[in-house]
């Protein structure tokens, strides 16, 4: 998990950062969660949706393993995300 996505999970309440802590942990599980691959700017990552929150991650292109990048709520997380920032 990128510092930028561990600091504002680490923000949330307690209650929104286990449910989505909980998504993240399905997903990386291999478990059925609401999640989208991006296209367009975004294309090689996919966005999770819990609630009004989003996160923003991607594979590993070696290991496979998911990488949790952004996390923000749903009316921002497009525009405040940059890649590899």
């Amino acid at each position: 998990m990128s510092g930028l996505a561990r600091g504002k999970l680490d923000s949330l309440h307690p209650d929104v950062k286990r449910q989505i802590r909980q998504a993240i942990d399905d997903v990386a599980a291999g478990k059925k969660r609401d999640t989208k691959a991006l296209g367009g700017m975004l294309e090689g990552f996919h966005r999770l949706r819990v609630g009004r929150w989003r996160t923003i991650y991607r594979f590993a292109t070696d290991t496979g393993e998911m990488i949790v990048e952004f996390i923000e709520d749903r009316g921002s997380v497009y525009e405040d995300f940059e890649p590899g920032a």
